[in-house]
């Protein structure tokens, strides 16, 4: 690419930090009555289960000083309205100003009776919040998302292969609230062509002299660190906001902090797998899930048991043979849905079909497979198929979400990934299955494992099982 570094242009753009402030002040407040709206509606049935145990009610005032207190706090953490927060970061946030608040009025109920509504309706009161608000924050952004009245537009400056993965990602994740516009490069050849649909404007310097957002993303991780000191500085005095891609690929992001010795910015890299309490963490969620949810769901466990005998001859639950935590052989448990011939069904298609057989050799897997039973397609589709790896979870052998179990055929496969890979249980559900499931090449599903293995945290965990579920309900990718 033949970057030159453009000089900054003589005026700065400040209009467009007033559009910027004005489109964030909107959508942010649309955000923040969702959670006044939520606030409401949870003390309003606080009140009813307090009446019903014959207890005092809440006391509006009191209670809503607290959640302007609420308001405020995720205020300054920029949750309103949220632009470019990862799922993971959005939760997190979420949790955190919910229960410090919660602790906060705790602590008030002691010290202060006069100043709060009991310990009890606290409680009750804040836990409720503490669901339905993020619910309702979902679902308001993703109605504002359909209305195209979510997010802000950004210039990507550079349009190499960094490029192409920003934009890609963003446009399947409207959530970031971040809109590529238009994209800048200073190669002759990419000028005037599209890059997933955004126009490629024309060279850098006319980004600055003629820019069309008020965010700007720079994507040429791949410049020599005097070129890019220079392109920073001449974007960053031609838009209000600016955002640089690092040369750091291939290093786990979800643990990078920001540092300054001196003049000096540096990035702790923080290795969450060797973290005890995070493990801790992680193993007491899957527990609790497991345990509860095997006694919840087990009349359902039991129905699928029934309906797979009464479809075709054999078991109800088959073993699996998988690598687990350490490289170490574990049987993962299925219901099963195929036939008890499987494996001759299988090697007959194969035989008889090179189609069919390529896409085996490259996915492990078939769209139209030969060898599932009606009961089994239905199971295969809601993914009820994975429910007896509840008890894997129980006995340590499996997570709720890790990656995904694999056979020792794939290791090949994973090459290099494998050493971390290993390094953690494989999972019920994890990254690749909230984020396309079979759709998804098998370099792609690699990927999304190494991913998930370098970049795990306990808030990580919690998205993929909201996006889980909701991949599930909508049975997008499941064969």
């Amino acid at each position: 690419m033949g970057l030159h570094t453009p000089s900054a242009p003589a005026v700065r753009t400040a209009s467009r930090g007033v559009l910027l402030g004005q489109r964030g002040v909107s959508q942010g407040a649309v955000l923040a009555l969702s959670d006044i709206l939520s606030g409401v509606l949870c003390i309003g049935f606080t009140n009813l289960v307090l009446r019903f145990f014959g207890k005092v009610s809440i006391n509006w005032e009191t209670i809503l000083i607290w959640l302007g207190v609420w308001l405020f706090w995720r205020f300054y953490q920029g949750l309103y309205p949220g632009y470019g927060k990862s799922p993971q970061t959005e939760l997190r946030l979420h949790t955190v100003s919910t229960v410090q608040v919660l602790l906060v009025q705790l602590a008030a109920v002691l010290a202060f009776d006069r100043l709060a509504i009991g310990v009890g309706g606290v409680v009750i009161a804040w836990l409720l919040i503490l669901l339905l608000a993020l619910l309702v924050r979902y679902g308001v952004r993703s109605l504002l998302i359909r209305a195209g009245n979510f997010g802000r537009p950004v210039s990507i400056i550079g349009a190499g292969q960094t490029a192409s993965l920003l934009i890609a990602h963003l446009q399947a994740n409207p959530a970031y609230g971040l809109i590529p516009l238009a994209a800048y490069d200073d190669n002759p050849v990419l000028q005037g062509t599209l890059l997933h649909g955004v126009p490629i404007r024309g060279s850098i310097e006319q980004a600055l002299t003629d820019p069309l957002t008020e965010q700007a993303l720079i994507s040429i991780p791949s410049a020599r660190a005097e070129t890019q000191q220079k392109l920073v500085n001449s974007v960053y005095a031609a838009f209000p906001v600016t955002w640089v891609v690092p040369d750091l690929f291939g290093i786990p992001n979800q643990g990078l902090l920001p540092h300054n010795i001196g003049s000096i910015a540096t990035l702790e890299v923080r290795n969450n797998l060797r973290s005890r309490r995070s493990k801790m963490v992680k193993r007491t969620m899957d527990l609790l899930a497991s345990v509860l949810g095997t006694l919840v769901i087990s009349p359902i466990l039991l129905a699928i048991a029934i309906a797979i005998k009464v479809d075709s001859p054999g078991p109800a639950v088959y073993r699996a043979r998988r690598l687990g935590r350490d490289g170490k052989l574990f049987d993962c448990f299925k219901f099963r849905s195929m036939h008890r011939d499987a494996e001759a069904k299988l090697q007959e298609v194969l035989s008889t079909d090179p189609q069919l057989k390529a896409e085996f050799e490259a996915t492990h897997k078939l769209k139209d497979d030969p060898r599932v039973t009606r009961v089994g397609n239905l199971l295969r589709k809601t993914s009820l198929d994975e429910f007896p790896q509840l008890f894997n979870v129980i006995v340590g052998e499996m997570s709720l979400v890790g990656p995904r179990p694999i056979v020792e055929a794939e290791v090949v496969k994973y090459g290099e990934i494998y050493t971390a890979y290993k390094q953690v249980r494989p999972g019920m559900t994890g990254y690749w299955q909230a984020n396309g499931r079979s759709d998804t090449s098998y370099s792609e599903r690699v990927g999304m494992d190494s991913f998930y293995v370098t970049n795990w945290t306990p808030w990580l965990d919690l998205v993929i099982l909201i996006q889980t579920v909701r991949v599930v309900l909508m049975g997008k990718g499941a064969y």
